[in-house]
């Protein structure tokens, strides 16, 4: 394993990073460690396996993929690190989830819409909630967390940003982590679009592999957009949606950032 900033390299886990180091509008910073998202862990080597547990100290792992993708490409056991089951999406979201033998390009929605899904339409809403609240109410002193999806780039991100906007963290730093994605997903976009126009597919298909890999900006903009016309804030849609508490936020800020001022 080896760091670049607060992206963590490791053998088989791909677009990981740590929430750790990025700093609040109150001038406080993430404790390095605790925040983990990536995309998911079905190729961990024995050595990622190793460094979560022995530098990260890993205690809970929350899948938000559905059943059917954690099924198909189940992660791989991080011994003393519990894996739970945290599925915003229920079904086949086109554009989203990656089931195996679906021809989403077929019935592939605008990835705007889909972000206006996360807080707009339940189920999905109370799901994200209630994965962005199992976030907060962990217990850091145990030992860090990690959140992924597929690719570490729409559910995860989701939960990545309401996060960190609940520590106060600026949208224009939520944003950019948000876009970090595209350091790894813009060279796998550009290779998935060319592959599917060289062997002759439609180019919906081709627009739909660049746009269901690519990080852009209008996608989390859309979301948050719809966040403050209905809740005004992050923290009222986590209250409302996923019974998350002002005291469970309170203790989660301490036992997560840094006291000291910048």
């Amino acid at each position: 394993m080896k760091k670049d900033g607060r992206r963590i390299l490791f053998e088989g886990i791909s677009n990981c990073r740590d929430l750790g180091g990025l700093q609040n509008m109150r001038g406080q910073r993430i404790r390095e460690g605790l925040l983990l998202r990536s995309a998911h862990l079905r190729n961990a080597t024995p050595t990622d396996v190793l460094a979560l547990k022995e530098i990260f100290s890993l205690k809970e792992i929350l899948d938000l993929r559905d059943i059917v993708e954690q099924r198909e490409q189940p992660d791989v056991v991080v011994p003393g690190a519990e894996h739970v089951n945290a599925s915003i999406f229920e079904n086949v979201q086109p554009g989203i989830t990656h089931e195996k033998g679906v021809p989403f390009y077929e019935v592939f929605p605008p990835l705007e819409d889909i972000y206006i899904k996360f807080i707009s339409e339940e189920p999905i809403s109370k799901n994200l909630a209630t994965a962005v609240r199992h976030v907060i109410v962990h217990d850091y002193d145990d030992g860090a967390i990690l959140w992924h999806c597929f690719g570490g780039k729409d559910r995860c991100g989701m939960v990545a940003a309401l996060t960190l906007s609940v520590l106060e963290v600026s949208y224009d730093v939520i944003r950019e982590d948000y876009m970090m994605t595209n350091i790894e997903a813009a060279a796998k976009a550009e290779e998935q679009y060319r592959k599917v126009l060289e062997r002759g597919g439609p180019q919906k298909e081709a627009d739909f592999e660049y746009d269901a890999n690519i990080a852009r900006e209008s996608y989390l903009d859309g979301a948050f957009d719809t966040l403050m016309k209905r809740y005004g804030n992050a923290i009222t849609f986590l209250q409302e949606e996923g019974g998350v508490a002002l005291e469970e936020i309170e203790t989660f800020k301490k036992k997560v950032m840094d006291g000291s001022m910048v």
